[in-house]
């Protein structure tokens, strides 16, 4: 079972489950039941080399920590290859030895051992380098000699040999990462391939916890310790044995710092999920050099490598245990590169501000990470103009920047990716550099601007457009599909003088990207129901029967290359609701007819298969508000009526069917269209209390129907249908339960003084909303619905 990273505030320690005759941590290849070893940190020569099996062959396990001490033991109990013969002398491979008692206060013995140490480590014989180190440093603190420990330039090279075998095993993991990605169909291989690399990661991460607790010892030994918090689990060392010589430096952190920002890369490589500790480890050391900073004598200060790798431990940890969630890491790495930038030592480079500039771009969900990340794309662009060449952007630096603005829901998203464009065209143009905008980068801006609601966008799509044509970029369907959104928004939320102009736009973009179609060998461009949907609503605007008679055309055309075996262009609800709204807008004498007979092709459309095209209750709507607008083409009377008719026909539609029904809303509209289609009367204040009934007995009364029908009808007949008969509850009249069963809430009973149960209010015969429970926890189900209210949940308001 793989274990915990030992760190502090970590659940367990990894050596702490290492019992018994536990070996050291080693790769054990198998081939056929013989195994043959190598050591972590032995180089690969020709012998062991020839010894391996095939890469898919072979077996890759590692062990935990051999060594056995913990904060308050260092004894010292291993399963290496030194014993200690019967004259009391240690014994290595190599068969030199030292004396238990004598050698360690020697100053020549303790020299050879350093040096042995240093040369051991520098082979890349890590497992040998280790044992002596710890031998040393145990006998020294059993016999309280300070000069018979290792000195700072073993703890140096053991520290610098765990570093690169973590750098050699993790480009191993690269290699055999890409292996598995290229290799798709090979089964088996992949999962022995995806085991080793596993436990490769595992050694990385032990490596990290060994520079972690060397770094730990020299601080104790040096009397670091004694002046700041330990980093150990718990306590400090049971000996007063301290050499000040020992004392880490600037290297030494950076060094445990790299260790841990290694073992995150070889777990997000691996996707293992064993380092998520690991972050916070390297900045309580980062914290720990900021500390010893302000003071002189200790020599120690934090370098740019310092908080960059300690920003990577961040990002790789952020992938590995949240890769589909939104996490505080840029917030985070914020932080900690905002420390940098007060060191008033040193400053951030361009590899930071890069790091912090992707962290932000890849959590646009995140408020303000297109925001940030657009000022941190701002400070390098500066920073080139003033004479320092490595903050140059790139342009995929600027892409970034962009396709963040894509994600990012701001009503000042579409300015701001504007202003990056326009400023990579502004350099490149005055050869201040060269980055040049691509395709992507304009893509990034049209889908930016596709996405706003600000009416007057769309009129920078033409420039950008030229822009494209100047530099010989040949946009693509997205595009195109964009350009021709953004103006689509642009004629529905623009005045009525300006929405006619963007309507015409859209249209002329649709030719021009048809046009491109037949010419263009460059990019493939092709409309599909969405760009065919998006000028269909645009004309809608236009309220002219040439503008109907056009999107009808559209929407003929999408069904004959749906029904042709062209998927792309299935229709949708959206295009026929879309054509429906442009004959109902036309102003023709017939346009509700019109829209009726693009509703039963819908229905037919949808009876056939196309899931796509499902009516909903707008698609019925949209019919009704045809009828209505009738008044406003014909003055015939017939007509009128006639409308209306199919009005109330298609309500009562909707009654009937199990798919779509009726709501409070149909029956406004029903309201509002007898009011204008037929004049002042009897015959009119009729219809509409047959209206009013029918929406009582169905339940749907709410206080848009209820003041609707206020409005039009007489004091006297409102009185009569509402007033007269209305219950009275808590002293207010109130519309009975029956009124308004179906609205979607459950009304509550309550106890009266005469000890029945009855229903509680909902709305008042005025139209006004009865403040009673039901009805506030009907407020409160919406509201948690809604995104962003799930901070209501706690109570009622």
């Amino acid at each position: 079972m793989i274990s915990t990273m030992r760190f502090p505030h970590c659940l367990a320690r990894a050596s702490s489950r290492i019992r018994g005759s536990a070996n050291l941590s080693r790769a054990v290849y198998r081939d056929n039941g013989a195994a043959s070893h190598l050591a972590v940190g032995q180089s690969r020569d020709a012998s062991t080399t020839s010894a391996l099996p095939p890469r898919h062959d072979r077996n890759f396990r590692v062990g935990g920590f051999a060594n056995k001490y913990d904060a308050g033991d260092l004894g010292f109990n291993n399963h290496l290859h030194i014993s200690r013969n019967g004259d009391g002398w240690w014994m290595n491979r190599a068969t030199r030895a030292f004396s238990s008692t004598e050698s360690v206060g020697d100053d020549a013995g303790v020299g050879a051992l350093n040096q042995q140490i240093i040369s051991l480590a520098e082979s890349g014989d890590i497992t040998k380098s280790e044992e002596m180190l710890n031998q040393m440093r145990a006998e020294a603190v059993s016999q309280n000699q300070k000069d018979g420990l290792p000195d700072v330039d073993s703890y140096t090279a053991l520290m610098n040999a765990f570093i690169e075998e973590q750098m050699r095993l993790i480009s191993v993991i690269e290699v055999e990462t890409n292996e598995i990605k290229s290799d798709v169909n090979a089964t088996m291989p992949n999962e022995h391939c995806a085991e080793s690399n596993e436990q490769g990661a595992v050694t990385v991460m032990t490596l990290a916890e060994k520079a972690h607790d060397l770094l730990i010892q020299m601080e104790d030994l040096s009397g670091v310790s004694d002046h700041y918090s330990s980093m150990r689990l718990s306590g400090g060392m049971e000996t007063e044995l301290r050499n000040a010589s020992l004392q880490p430096t600037s290297h030494h952190y950076d060094s445990v710092i790299l260790a841990l920002a290694n073992a995150t890369t070889a777990a997000h490589e691996t996707h293992c999920t064993l380092t998520k500790n690991a972050p916070f480890i390297a900045q309580r050391w980062l914290q720990r050099m900021e500390t010893l900073a302000f003071d002189p004598q200790s020599g120690v200060t934090p370098t740019v490598d310092s908080y960059f790798h300690v920003m990577e431990a961040y990002v790789a940890s952020e992938k590995t245990i949240l890769p589909n969630k939104q996490s505080k890491t840029p917030i985070t790495l914020q932080s900690v590169f905002d420390k940098l930038k007060l060191n008033t030592n040193i400053r951030p480079t361009a590899r930071e501000y890069r790091l912090l500039l992707r962290t932000w771009c890849d959590n646009s969900g995140i408020k303000q990470a297109a925001y940030n990340a657009m000022g941190l794309w701002m400070t390098m662009q500066k920073s080139f103009k003033g004479g320092v060449e490595e903050m140059e952007p790139t342009l995929e630096d600027g892409k970034m920047v962009l396709e963040a603005w894509t994600r990012s829901i701001n009503k000042h998203s579409a300015r701001r990716a504007q202003k990056v464009l326009s400023t990579m065209e502004n350099l490149y143009a005055d050869k201040q550099t060269d980055v040049q905008p691509d395709l992507d980068c304009y893509r990034y801006v049209l889908i930016t601007m596709s996405r706003s609601r600000v009416p007057t966008v769309g009129d920078e799509v033409p420039q950008l457009f030229k822009s494209m044509e100047d530099n010989h970029i040949f946009p693509d369907t997205p595009c195109f599909d964009a350009a021709i959104e953004t103006l689509k928004n642009c004629a529905r939320h623009s005045k009525a003088e300006d929405s006619n102009k963007y309507a015409k736009a859209t249209e002329s973009m649709l030719q021009k990207m048809e046009s491109e179609r037949e010419r263009s060998s460059v990019a493939v461009i092709k409309p599909s129901a969405v760009t065919y949907t998006n000028v269909i609503q645009a004309l809608a605007v236009r309220e002219s029967k040439m503008a109907a008679e056009k999107a009808d055309e559209l929407l003929k055309k999408m069904i004959a290359e749906y029904g042709a075996g062209d998927e792309s262009m299935r229709p949708t609800r959206h295009s026929y609701v879309g054509t429906i709204h442009a004959y109902g807008n036309s102003g023709a004498e017939s346009n509700f007819l019109n829209a009726n007979e693009v509703l039963q092709r819908m229905i037919a459309d949808y009876s056939q298969g196309n899931e796509e095209a499902r009516p909903d209750a707008s698609s019925f709507h949209a019919v009704i508000r045809a009828c209505a607008r009738s008044s406003d083409t014909s003055s015939s009377p017939e007509k009128h009526k006639q409308a209306l008719l199919l009005a109330i026909s298609t309500v009562q539609h909707m009654k009937k069917s199990d798919s779509y029904h009726a709501n409070s809303r149909s029956y406004l509209l029903l309201l509002k269209c007898c009011t204008s289609l037929l004049p002042s009367g009897s015959e009119r204040e009729k219809a509409l209390r047959s209206i009013f009934r029918s929406c009582c007995k169905d339940g749907l009364v709410n206080e848009q129907v209820l003041n609707e029908f206020q409005s039009v009808v007489s004091s006297e007949i409102y009185h009569k249908e509402v007033v007269k008969d209305a219950p009275s509850y808590n002293g207010i009249k109130s519309l009975p339960e029956t009124w308004t069963r179906s609205l979607g809430y459950r009304v509550r009973t309550h106890e009266t003084k005469d000890g029945i149960r009855k229903r509680n209010p909902i709305i008042s015969v005025r139209g006004e909303a009865v403040a009673s429970t039901a009805y506030n926890d009907h407020r409160m189900r919406r509201r948690w619905s809604k995104k962003n209210q799930k901070v209501l949940q706690g109570g009622r308001i």
